[in-house]
């Protein structure tokens, strides 16, 4: 035999349940966020094209970095808002749009944070890759303390990464 909830109840679960419409505005912050990252992005690209003649091989490969890593943010941004959105908020009507990306319908929270893990540790990698390239190109002698420490920080990413992976692996067996 159930008992019928009070009518404060019923408010309080409404409520309750309406307050994940607060989370929209921030998603549209994120993606206000993203339009900051192709400004920088159209910046460097201006700024290596302005020094085209001057630049060396070495300024090349970090500004190439520099662009493989404002990508992979905003590929993370974009994973966040949509399935944030999605799994949270509401459920996103695009049954007949053109260019929906196929991992959208079939991720689940967990998945979104392995990919997001994932993101970390590639664009940690372009950071560690930055390091080196900057320290040994401009300073002509490795800052070691800085490049150990941007390793032990990349290092901290991939085990993350790793126990999140087994987590969810553990999770699906149980």
């Amino acid at each position: 035999m159930s008992r019928k909830p009070t009518s404060i109840e019923q408010t309080t679960e409404r409520v309750i349940f309406a307050s994940r419409w607060l989370q929209a505005p921030m998603y549209l912050v994120m993606l206000l966020i993203l339009f900051a990252f192709v400004y920088f992005a159209f910046a460097d690209v201006y700024s290596l094209f302005r020094h085209l003649g001057s630049i060396t091989e070495e300024d090349l490969i970090i500004t190439s970095l520099t662009l493989a890593d404002l990508i992979l943010i905003a590929n993370l941004i974009v994973i966040i808002v949509i399935s944030g959105y999605e799994n949270f908020v509401s459920r996103l009507d695009l049954e007949h749009q053109e260019g929906e990306p196929t991992w959208l319908k079939k991720i689940s929270p967990t998945g979104v944070k392995i990919k997001i893990a994932a993101s970390i540790v590639a664009i940690s990698s372009i950071q560690l890759l930055k390091v080196y390239f900057e320290t040994s190109t401009h300073a002509k002698a490795i800052d070691t303390r800085l490049l150990q420490w941007t390793v032990i920080i990349h290092i901290t990413f991939i085990l993350s990464a790793l126990l999140l992976t087994v987590m969810s692996w553990v999770e699906k067996r149980i």
